[in-house]
This record gives C-alpha cells, sequence and structure tokens, in this order.
C-alpha cells in the first residue's frame, strides 16, 4: 500500500517557516554574546549573569506572547491575518536594530520581534494541522517536515549570523534577517490558495461542530495532553540552556574551537543543532512510514517518552564532560569542540523527536477553536522555562557538574514516571481520536 504524498500546503508553510526561524535564530544566538561583549568589541558590556536574563526574558516573551496571538488570531483576525500582521511586524523590529548602538531602538527591535512571533508562530503549526484529517497517518511526518524547515532556518541563522558577526559586526548580523523574512513573506502570500483558511471553514458544516461541548471522552485525552506538557516542560529547560546562552558561553569562554588554524564562531555549533535535526528528521520519517504500513506506528506518547531519556543521556553525557573540566585552571578552555559538538547532536536528536511529536498531539487533541491557543501553549512552556534555564545557567557557571548532574537524574526519573503513565495516556487519546474522526466524516455526510 503506498502512501499519499504531503498536502503543497505543508510545503508553503515549512519554506515560510525557514526565513521566520532564520528571524529568530539570528537574534537568539548572539543576543547574549553581544550584550556580554565589551563596548570595545561593540558589545553591549554586560556581566554574563545579565546578559543571560536578557536572553532569558526576550525569550519568555516571544514564547509566551503566542498566547495574546493566538486569541486574537482564533477570536477576531483570523490566523492567515495574524501571520501576515506577525511577520510584517518581526521585519519591522530586525531593521530597528540596525541601529541598536541607541538603546531605545534597541529595546523597541527587541520588543517587535517577540510581538511579531506571538502572532505569527502560533498560527503556523495550526494551518499545518487544518491540512490533515484526524485519522490521517500522514500528520506526524508532515509535522517532522515542517521541523525541518523551522531547523533549517536555524542552522543558515547560526552560520550567517556567525560570519557577518566576524566580518561587519554585530548591527549588520542582527538586521539581516530582516531581509531574508521579506522572502518568506512573499512565499507565505504567493502559497495562500494551498491552506485551509477560516473563511472556508467558517462556511462548512463543520461551525456547527466546532460549538459542540467538549465530550467526556476529550476532557480525558485533555488531561493526558497536559500530563506530556509536564514531561515537555522538563525538556524544555535543558533546550533553553543548551539555546538560550548557556552553551554559548560555555562555548565562547571554555571550549578550545580551533580546528586547522580556523577558530569556530560560536553560532557554527548552534547551527550543528539545526544539521542534526535536518539529517535525522528523513531518517526519521522513513521509519515512522515503514511501521505505519505493517501497523506497527509507535504513538505520539511513547515516541516522547523515549525523546524525554534520550535528553536524559546526552546530559549525563554533559555533566561527565563537567566533571573532568572541573579542576581546570582560570583561562584554560577545559572543552574540545568535538566533545561540545557530541553533546550538540545527541540533544538535537532528541528535539527532532519531541518537538513535531508535541505540535502533533496538540493539533489532533486539542479542541478544533482552541488549536492555535494550545499551540501557545507549547511555545508558552518553552518561553517559560526559559527563565528557569536562564537562573540554572547562572548557577552552572559557578558548578556546572552538580547542577547538570542534578538534571540529569530529574530527566531520567520523568522518563520512568512517563513510562509508567503512557499506558493510560495513549488509551484516552485514541478513543478522543475516534470520536473527533466520527465527527469529522459524520459533518461530510
Amino acid at each position: 500500500m503506498k502512501q499519499k504524498s504531503q498536502p503543497k500546503g505543508m510545503y508553503i508553510l515549512a519554506f515560510t517557516e525557514v526565513f521566520e526561524r532564520l528571524s529568530y535564530y539570528t537574534l537568539s544566538f548572539l543576543l547574549v554574546l553581544y550584550a556580554s561583549a565589551s563596548i570595545e568589541n561593540n558589545g553591549l558590556g554586560w556581566s554574563n549573569e545579565k546578559a543571560l536574563a536578557l536572553s532569558g526574558i526576550y525569550t519568555m516573551a516571544a514564547f509566551t506572547l503566542p498566547i495574546l496571538g493566538s486569541f486574537i488570531a482564533d477570536k477576531i483576525i483570523g490566523r492567515y491575518k495574524a501571520v501576515i500582521f506577525g511577520g510584517f511586524v518581526i521585519i519591522l523590529g530586525h531593521f530597528l536594530l540596525f541601529f541598536s548602538e541607541y538603546s531605545y531602538f534597541f529595546y523597541i527591535g527587541l520588543s517587535c520581534v517577540a510581538v511579531g512571533t506571538g502572532f505569527f508562530k502560533p498560527c503556523m503549526p495550526a494551518l499545518l494541522g487544518q491540512l490533515y484529517s484526524p485519522d490521517d497517518l500522514r500528520r506526524e511526518s508532515g509535522f517532522s517536515w515542517y521541523y525541518f524547515g523551522i531547523n533549517l532556518g536555524a542552522m543558515i541563522a547560526g552560520i550567517s549570523s556567525g560570519l557577518l558577526q566576524q566580518h561587519f559586526g554585530f548591527r549588520i548580523a542582527l538586521a539581516s534577517a530582516g531581509v531574508g523574512m521579506i522572502f518568506g513573506m512573499i512565499v507565505f502570500f504567493m502559497g495562500r490558495k494551498h491552506l485551509v483558511l477560516e473563511k472556508v471553514i467558517r462556511k462548512s458544516k463543520q461551525k456547527e461542530k466546532d460549538h459542540q461541548p467538549i465530550t467526556r471522552k476529550q476532557r480525558k485525552a485533555l488531561l493526558s495532553l497536559l500530563n506530556a506538557f509536564a514531561f515537555f516542560a522538563i525538556w524544555a529547560i535543558i533546550y533553553n540552556i543548551a539555546l538560550s546562552g548557556t552553551l554559548t558561553l560555555f562555548i565562547e569562554n571554555q571550549t578550545n574551537k580551533t580546528l586547522f588554524n580556523f577558530v569556530i564562531p560560536t553560532t557554527f555549533f548552534q547551527s550543528l543543532e539545526s544539521l542534526t535535526i535536518i539529517a535525522v528528521t528523513p531518517v526519521i520519517t522513513y521509519f515512522l512510514a515503514k511501521m505505519a504500513l505493517r501497523n506497527k506506528y509507535p504513538h505520539f506518547f511513547t515516541q516522547m517518552n523515549f525523546a524525554v531519556l534520550l535528553c536524559s543521556i546526552s546530559l549525563f553525557y554533559f555533566s561527565y564532560l563537567a566533571f573532568i573540566g572541573q579542576n581546570s585552571l582560570a583561562g584554560e578552555k577545559p572543552f574540545q569542540y568535538y566533545e561540545i559538538a557530541f553533546f550538540i547532536i545527541l540533544f538535537s536528536i532528541s528535539e527532532t523527536i519531541i518537538s513535531p511529536v508535541m505540535m502533533s498531539a496538540i493539533s489532533m487533541i486539542a479542541p478544533i477553536k482552541l488549536k492555535s491557543l494550545f499551540q501557545s501553549f507549547y511555545l508558552a512552556t518553552l518561553g517559560l522555562t526559559s527563565i528557569i534555564a536562564a537562573k540554572i545557567g547562572a548557577i552552572s557557571l559557578e558548578a556546572p557538574f552538580k547542577t547538570f548532574l542534578t538534571l540529569s537524574f530529574i530527566l531520567l526519573i520523568g522518563a520512568v514516571l512517563y513510562f509508567f503513565l503512557k499506558g493510560k495516556m495513549i488509551k484516552t487519546a485514541m478513543e478522543a481520536a475516534k470520536e473527533q474522526a466520527a465527527l469529522h466524516y459524520g459533518s461530510k455526510k
């Protein structure tokens, strides 16, 4: 039995996401470096702790504002208009960052990117989820390819921001992503005919189904989804430690980055995370497609459980590196670039699994009219845990081994607990999915 190809709208959304993530990660990768760099090196001259705090606040804003943006999208302007508005606010923010030597332009630019992300980000996976019926097995592969686009943008951001910063300075690098975002918005606008937009849904009989009360089975499935959110939050703390500044400072200040007389820019390591996801995604989607043909497709909660376990293994490895380097002298660089690279690769495999699976679970379980809102909860989890990660990161700069070893055991315990809970979670999710499928096909008769 041959599996159907993905809908064209998936490719439009994934390609658009490449440029939006180029925008976000350019700023995310450079923010701590820019804030902690000395004024003589065209930075802000802040302490590492203050730079981490700024990164945490920015990340929290970028990932919690989608709650407001998705509410406005769902209830007032629609997801398509929300994406258009958010995209152009992001573009404005990047061009303001070109004048970041003036503090008010710097803060307004940061705010614009965060606000624009609040409208743009939650609506994209919600639009993607609308392309699939409740029982469509292409859904999770589609979200994996969408996540492929996210990480292609992040990989380009790591390379381009590092090279532009080295040769032209921070201001050019920070503003450059606005140009890419313009191309992304053109792609989205030109490909809108391949999307399922609100004006189509509002004219269909599905509107009656949208306003039906949540059933008992759906409430149980939502409870399982909330349980998944709790385990995802634990994983997200490690994600933010790895991407929001803490690991950046370890790479910048404590890692030997010289390879064949070439000093590897710190942002290149962040690109390795995305490169790993790009390389692994086709392998995972191929494996899942084969499993689906054999009726052995692993449930998204099972995939998520494995990702949490893999993340704990990667953190145990980083704890080992911290143990080896804890007695190094001041000014020494105890970590080698390939040791850090291996940690990033191992952690990134867990990310390749858990992030698209979480978005897919939300698109399937969340009530139809609140899917954007629940996607924003997914983003808010990443944002709120960034504040926790910034606090833990500041502690880890003084006691890395003890800090990371403690986190490793917390993750391991979480993975074991998840294993014992997932059976009931899978059962409730499958019952709710069958019920939604019945409503979906019933509405077409």
